[in-house]
């Protein structure tokens, strides 16, 4: 990344390495790879990473965990464990195996793969034999943030049974410390309890494969997930829980707190200050109400165009992983310096990422109901952006096919690319030198439809650009290149404020009243 106006990564096509990606050995891992990949994109979750102690040399290598995603300062490290529960035992024998088995197994990994990429960053690898790195950097130890998730299966069946619950997911008592959770001379004492596996370090999250599925169902960016596991550690700790009758449970209250407040996500809503004094509560109830709602299914509803990023970011990721990079202007890139940059566009949120998928969508119908050989659309930053700092461009070029007239179809297509990289740079000087308040800009650079261009198929172009500071010789090449490339001219923008709600229900009230969702009581589940 520069502050000197240089690309931080744009597209055209250059030969690097072919990373090498795990699906798992058993089921299980796989199932986790799978939901890693559908949540946080194939760049950033890396199933089954190794290890190697030996000193100098390669040898066999040694299982660091069983996913890792790595995504800005955000590190999520995941354990999988699938133990058969033993239900021929008794609840007293069976409960506590399962638990250090599943469960302190796990925390066990999650704190050496931890104290390993501490010491040893440069040294994690996505194959057995570690001949190849971890493809992309982990973040600093000083601003890293680093989360713990066991995902503990095989239990579902037993707690259904002998609990007489039709979720058959764990129940949380964050007042367990550790090994608590198998204690049965405690007073009260239910199996099947979780609260705080690791105490006195870093939280460690347990779920069952229930509620990871469901959490990744719902909260299924970086940004989302990562923000449910910040709240969800600090609450947990907070000693304002009682007990949540399970993970869904939990999740549900998280989920209508953010309805409540508009999109202040918490276990709780803020208190005024007379009342502050914290009550300790128990969930229960709130899950099946949420997914009964109709901001439930307002919100998937208006989720749907939101995966069309997704799938735009997942172009330029697995040509990267392939082996094919993304460079800039001609200069081949690396894995490294292009996750940088499309870092920017995995950042966003679900809800930003609907916005971005209706500003793109959008400027491919403008364009094809133009029939313009050009079209761009700027979009700038709203409340809901990961980035305050930074600006999408969205630009639809049409193929010349004069060009295939004029003799030049072995190159054609090709230098139709170079041109259309260079054009997506001038975009990116062009925002940034007429907005001042931004430092960041992303352009994207598609194909007109082929009812304009009469060419099937297409491609996709990627460019971005970080400038903090401006000089004198920066400002200068920027006023040529956008004179020269013809490009943000003001009598051709036309600008257009859009507001978007994350529930959008109830359009003809009045806003205050919209995205208020029925309460629903909180009381101790019975056992």
């Amino acid at each position: 990344m520069s502050d000197t106006g240089e690309p931080i990564e744009p597209a055209s096509e250059a030969v690097l390495e072919k990373i090498h990606r795990s699906r798992g050995s058993t089921a299980s891992e796989r199932l986790l790879a799978d939901l890693g990949e559908q949540a946080f994109l194939n760049l950033w979750s890396y199933p089954n990473l190794f290890y190697d102690k030996k000193k100098g040399g390669i040898g066999d290598g040694k299982e660091l965990c069983d996913l890792l995603v790595v995504c800005g300062d955000d590190v999520i490290i995941f354990s999988d464990k699938h133990i058969k529960y033993q239900e021929a035992n008794e609840v007293e024998i069976a409960w506590p195996r399962f638990y250090r088995k599943a469960i302190e197994g796990a925390v066990v990994q999650i704190n050496g793969a931890n104290n390993w990429m501490t010491r040893f960053p440069d040294k994690i690898y996505t194959d057995s034999a570690c001949t190849q790195r971890l493809p992309i950097q982990l973040p600093p130890v000083e601003t890293r943030r680093v989360h713990g998730v066991v995902v503990a299966k095989g239990a579902h069946n037993a707690i259904q049974k002998i609990m007489n619950d039709d979720s058959g997911s764990f129940m949380i008592m964050p007042s367990l410390k550790g090994q608590d959770a198998i204690n049965f001379n405690q007073p009260g004492f239910m199996p099947f309890c979780l609260g705080d596996v690791n105490p006195g370090g870093m939280f460690i999250h347990v779920f069952d494969d229930v509620a990871i599925k469901r959490v990744l169902e719902h909260l299924n960016t970086i940004t989302d997930f990562t923000r449910y596991l910040n709240k969800r550690a600090a609450y947990l700790r907070s000693d304002k829980l009682a007990l949540a009758h399970g993970e869904e449970e939990l999740l549900a209250n998280y989920l209508n707190t953010g309805i409540r407040t508009g999109g202040e996500y918490d276990f709780e809503q803020r208190r005024k200050k007379r009342f502050e004094k914290a009550v300790r509560m128990t969930v229960q109830g709130e899950w099946s109400a949420y997914v009964l709602s109709e901001h439930y299914f307002a919100k998937t509803l208006a989720d749907t165009i939101s995966y069309g990023w997704d799938k735009l970011i997942t172009v330029f990721t697995e040509n990267l992983l392939e082996g094919t990079g993304v460079t800039v202007l001609g200069a081949t890139g690396t894995i490294s310096t292009a996750e940088e940059g499309l870092r920017f566009m995995a950042m966003e949120s679900r809800f930003s990422r609907r916005v971005l998928g209706e500003a793109v969508g959008g400027a491919l119908r403008k364009a094809r109901e133009l029939k313009r050989d050009r079209y761009a659309r700027v979009i700038f930053p709203s409340q809901v952006s990961a980035n305050p700092k930074l600006a999408y461009v969205i630009m639809i070029l049409a193929y010349p096919t004069d060009l295939e007239a004029r003799g030049r179809l072995k190159r054609g297509y090709q230098q139709y690319r170079e041109v259309r990289a260079k054009m997506l740079e001038a975009y990116c000087l062009g925002v940034l030198h007429t907005y001042r308040n931004l430092d960041t800009a992303v352009s994207i650079g598609l194909d007109a439809h082929s009812s304009q261009t009469g060419r099937q198929g297409g491609s996709e172009d990627f460019f971005a650009m970080r400038i903090h500071e401006w000089t004198p010789e920066m400002e200068e090449n920027a006023i040529k290149t956008i004179e020269h490339y013809d490009v943000l001219r003001e009598e051709r923008l036309i600008k257009q404020r859009v507001s978007r709600d994350e529930y959008p229900i109830d359009q003809d009230k009045p806003r205050w009243a919209r995205n208020k969702p029925s309460r629903s009581r909180h009381k101790r589940p019975k056992r």
